[in-house]
């Protein structure tokens, strides 16, 4: 009934096989940080370019509202100089129309 266990391996080699197991465990994990920690980095780095980039940027971006309002006072005198434009075509039309003279 209660028969005695025997152990077919010395405990030295179980000992070594589980040093090795957490060697080989170890270095995976070693490794597996070290990748970790380099993405880590190169993300660190992109951020730090966009980071420039939208500083360097920045000032373009405070300028935005001026612009609009310049191309918007620009819109105007476009309106302006069609209008004139518009005003001399029907001008010389009018005086084609009447014979091309200077008479009233």
């Amino acid at each position: 009934m209660n028969e005695p266990v025997t152990v077919t391996y010395s405990l030295e080699e179980m000992f070594s096989r589980l040093e090795n197991k957490m060697d080989s465990n170890q270095k995976e994990t070693n490794d597996k940080l070290k990748e970790v920690t380099q993405k880590l980095d190169k993300q660190s780095e992109e951020i730090t370019t966009i980071k420039a980039t939208l500083q360097a940027q920045q000032p373009l971006i405070q300028k935005i509202p001026d612009l609009a309002e310049k191309v918007g006072e620009l819109k105007n005198w476009r309106q302006i100089v069609f209008i004139d434009l518009t005003t001399v075509a029907g001008g010389v039309m009018g005086w084609f129309i009447r014979g091309g003279t200077l008479k009233p």
